[in-house]
């Protein structure tokens, strides 16, 4: 098994829950730890919270759920910022299987929601450069 590269607790057990799916890569970010499988974030980790990348309609609203879901946020200039993700709820850190069909459904959102970035070609001439 490949050294994991966070030693913290609650990390490394959301990492063991997940093991049957699929080897999962914390990597520290900010104040906390994205989760990756295959290059994709699906899942952050602040204050031993666990989020998961939420679904949304082509309307942009959260697909609704068996439970409620409570998104973390954060204030900027007075308006409320939401990640897209929600708290994992109390289950799903309990019950692996459990996890692991919302993990799959959080990488499956975040491999459809990434927007494909325009390439922009730089030409070395240009004097804006530099």
């Amino acid at each position: 098994m490949p050294k994991r590269r966070d030693d913290d607790d609650f990390s490394n057990h959301i990492q063991d829950l997940l093991a049957p799916w699929s080897e999962v890569n914390p990597r520290r970010m900010f104040s906390g730890t994205g989760l990756f499988v295959h290059e994709k974030m699906f899942a952050l980790i602040f204050d031993d919270v666990l989020y998961l990348k939420d679904s949304v309609t082509v309307g942009k609203h959260p697909l609704p759920a068996s439970f409620e879901k409570e998104y973390i946020w954060y204030e900027r200039e007075g308006k409320e910022i939401r990640l897209g993700y929600f708290k994992a709820p109390d289950r799903a850190l309990e019950e692996s299987a459990y996890l692991i069909e919302l993990a799959k459904v959080s990488y499956q959102n975040a491999t459809l929601n990434r927007k494909k970035r325009k390439v922009v070609k730089l030409d070395p001439n240009d004097k804006r450069l530099g």
